[in-house]
């Protein structure tokens, strides 16, 4: 029996002090650990991604309202787009909130920059002009949003935040291919 106690209180110990495994909720009374915050790179990274988001969201709208009786290729590219961005949204504004960044940063609407040139693409007139310079618009920011998500994806530190980046900047880049192909098409119409 004396041989027997040390391995006991052993056992015990080791027992009372081992870690859940991970992904198991916390035991009930107990807090769960607060994430780290994005560092201001990371922060400055998300916001950038956001961005380019928000952008595709905002151009996305604007086909499916102006051609909703008239191009249903339009709309139906109009509604993929908008429909693959909000999903993807969405889990980026909870992991940057979970994350410490003020819900004021996260950007809601275009930048000073696309606001300007979607304005300058909206002086157009004539609506097969307008159609080939909005597609120019769309189809140029989307691949550079998609190329600069891809860069970002590779300098940002935090892990969830990188996953998140690279999955956006994959949707942006297969967005963009689509967005290019109807650019192509609009430009051959006669």
């Amino acid at each position: 029996m004396k041989l027997l106690l040390p391995f006991l209180l052993a056992a015990l110990t080791v027992t009372a002090t081992a870690q859940p495994a991970p992904g198991t909720p916390p035991a009930p009374g107990a807090t769960a650990a607060k994430p780290k915050p994005f560092s201001a790179g990371d922060t400055n990274a998300y916001i950038k991604v956001a961005e380019s988001m928000q952008f595709q969201l905002t151009l996305s709208l604007t086909l499916r309202g102006k051609f909703k009786d008239s191009e249903p290729e339009i709309v139906a590219l109009g509604n993929k787009i908008h429909t693959e961005m909000t999903k993807a949204w969405t889990p980026g504004v909870d992991l940057a909130q979970l994350r410490g960044v003020d819900g004021k940063k996260i950007p809601m609407t275009l930048s000073k920059n696309d606001k300007a040139a979607l304005a300058k693409v909206g002086t157009i007139k004539d609506e097969k002009k307008w159609l080939v310079a909005y597609f120019d618009l769309f189809a140029k920011e989307s691949k550079k949003s998609a190329a600069d998500a891809e860069r970002i994806a590779k300098a940002v530190q935090d892990a969830d935040l990188k996953a998140f980046i690279e999955k956006t900047a994959a949707l942006l880049k297969s967005q963009s291919e689509a967005i290019e192909a109807k650019e192509k098409e609009v430009k051959a119409r006669k």
